[in-house]
């Protein structure tokens, strides 16, 4: 059984705190919620304010695939979904070629076309990516954007359900109204009692108490807790992301880099606005995290440690994002990103 580094349950209303240092002195300071839950939503990890609402953004793709997940259990084999179809359902992609061939392929086998894809263009985020992309085209395509998985699961759900696939992203859509059903289950409230609107990509963005959202995680690690086709369909999709670690998001990416090292062990999803969902399999445990100024950097240092408090070896693969170092132009290391107090890492740089 795997052991946490420190005594559990760790519960103070001070929330992470991750220091930006510039010749060991602090330039910039965030403030990471964190909340690490078991299936019957027992607070192993608590930090900060864990019952503020929060929009998990796409750290809420793998609960939002569960829906299609469940449909798609027995369909034949010329319409079976692939890993790597699951997996880039679950992704906020770089838009390479990889990627957008699968969206591609994936709206072919259901006799669906690109034109139904409402979540907009976008050049790439991950810089090289985005180079290729200028070279190749006039300009981008909603295929290319980073959710186009994620709508284009939404496409097939809808074919699944034997409804238009019309507004599909609109929150009245038998399509959403299966999402947010699964949604509201794994979270166990009603998640129209708190705000929600509309997320970059076009579709619902919906938020709930951070707890709660751990908590939604641990039920998709636990298949114990939940019905057994639920049970089968979360399986599906960690093995899926697990098996296909690069269509979840890419080079350079950190949920591709976890998904790579911790393979079924840990099933890792960034979001939107410096937010971070993971559902720990071996230990039947989920997590949510947000950084309240919204930073990505601050997050995935905190992930680190948090992954590492639960007893998980950290492998140099990942240093650069759970310890990363200030360098400047000429590559010369100026400063760090570390976590203050007893949950710093400070064994992975040694390690």
């Amino acid at each position: 059984m795997r052991q946490s580094r420190q005594s559990l349950p760790l519960v103070s209303a001070e929330p992470m705190q991750v220091l930006v240092r510039r010749a060991g002195a602090v330039e910039s300071l965030h403030a990471v919620d964190i909340a690490v839950c078991g299936a019957d939503g027992s607070v192993l990890v608590g930090l900060g304010e864990i019952e503020r609402p929060i929009f998990p953004r796409s750290a809420m793709k793998p609960l939002q695939a569960i829906a299609l997940a469940e449909k798609s259990i027995g369909l034949s084999v010329q319409k079976k979904l692939t890993p790597a179809e699951y997996s880039l359902i679950c992704a906020s992609h770089n838009g390479q070629r990889l990627h957008v061939d699968a969206a591609r392929h994936l709206l072919a086998k259901f006799d669906l076309s690109p034109e139904l894809l409402v979540c907009g263009a976008h050049w790439s985020s991950d810089e090289p990516t985005a180079i290729n992309q200028i070279r190749s085209l006039e300009v981008p395509a909603t295929i290319h954007n980073n959710c186009s998985g994620k709508h284009a699961g939404m496409l097939v759900l809808a074919a699944l359900l034997g409804t238009s696939p019309d507004g599909y992203a609109a929150l009245s859509h038998p399509v959403q109204q299966s999402i947010l059903g699964t949604l509201e289950a794994m979270t166990g409230i009603d998640l129209m009692q708190f705000p929600h609107g509309v997320d970059g990509c076009g579709a619902p963005a919906l938020s709930g108490p951070l707890g709660n959202w751990a908590r939604s995680f641990a039920l998709f690690a636990d298949s114990a807790a939940i019905p057994p086709h639920r049970a089968i369909a979360c399986a599906l999709l960690r093995d899926s992301i697990a098996a296909a670690p690069e269509m979840i998001a890419g080079d350079r990416r950190l949920c591709s880099a976890l998904a790579a090292t911790y393979g079924q062990q840990i099933t890792a999803k960034v979001g939107a606005e410096g937010v971070y969902g993971a559902a720990f399999h071996d230990l039947g445990l989920g997590l949510m995290m947000k950084c309240r100024d919204g930073n990505r950097r601050a997050i995935e240092v905190s992930l680190g440690a948090i992954i590492h408090l639960l007893g998980y070896d950290c492998p140099l693969a990942l240093f650069d994002y759970f310890s990363p170092q200030l360098k400047n132009w000429a590559g010369e290391i100026v400063g760090d990103i570390v976590i203050e107090g007893a949950l710093a890492p400070a064994v992975m740089r040694q390690a």
